[in-house]
């Protein structure tokens, strides 16, 4: 019984000296995780793009996307989003938020219709949304939908990454214009989006995106 007790007691111990290293790291790394999160007088924060909630929302509201699968295989997946004028106030706000600036974000876009789009796809050297020999983009339906008048690659993800999550390194980034006016006529404010139906298609498949 003596031995067992004594057993008992040299375990306690070593228990209570390993308990004791596992909180003082478990201090120090507190510790560390605070001075590294902490805040010098006169440094500001960016919001990231998720966590600017007035922006995000109106970013989610104005992006929509599709894939195009084939025998379990992904072709390409697509995502648009449409810089309607309540998106480009948004934008444009988030911009001078981060960046200290006025400017405009796309003047070729500054009243026409316009779509941010975002192309993924295993077969990468055949993404190309301006060679018009391989995709056909149109803003309405097959029959009496209009072309754009600019398809632009776009090559600053560091820049532009901030605004539209689905920007990745394997992405090709392009804005897409069209010859149709931004605002609604009809519309009070001029901030309401047309009603857009954009369409985009290649040899694999058509992905059709409504709003």
């Amino acid at each position: 019984m003596t031995c067992k007790g004594t057993d008992m007691i040299k375990f306690s111990r070593g228990t209570f000296r390993v308990l004791k290293s596992m909180l003082s790291v478990a201090l120090f790394a507190s510790s560390f995780t605070a001075c590294v999160s902490s805040i010098d007088p006169g440094v500001e924060l960016n919001k990231t793009l998720q966590n600017d909630q007035e922006y995000y929302a109106n970013y989610q509201r104005a992006t929509r996307g599709g894939d195009v699968i084939r025998d379990f295989g992904l072709e390409y997946r697509l995502h648009a989003t449409y810089l309607y004028p309540e998106f480009k106030l948004a934008l444009l706000k988030r911009v001078k938020d981060l960046y200290l600036q006025d400017a405009g974000t796309f003047s070729e876009a500054e009243s026409k219709s316009a779509f941010f789009v975002t192309i993924y796809g295993s077969d990468r050297d055949g993404i190309d949304l301006a060679n018009t020999g391989h995709w056909t983009i149109l803003l309405g339906s097959y029959q009496t939908g209009i072309r754009p008048v600019l398809v632009r690659k776009i090559t600053d993800k560091r820049r532009w990454g901030q605004f539209f999550e689905t920007i990745s390194p394997w992405t090709t980034d392009y804005l897409v214009v069209f010859d149709v006016p931004a605002a609604n006529p009809g519309a009070a404010n001029l901030v309401e989006k047309p009603h857009a139906k954009l369409l985009i298609a290649g040899a694999q498949g058509k992905v059709v995106l409504d709003w």
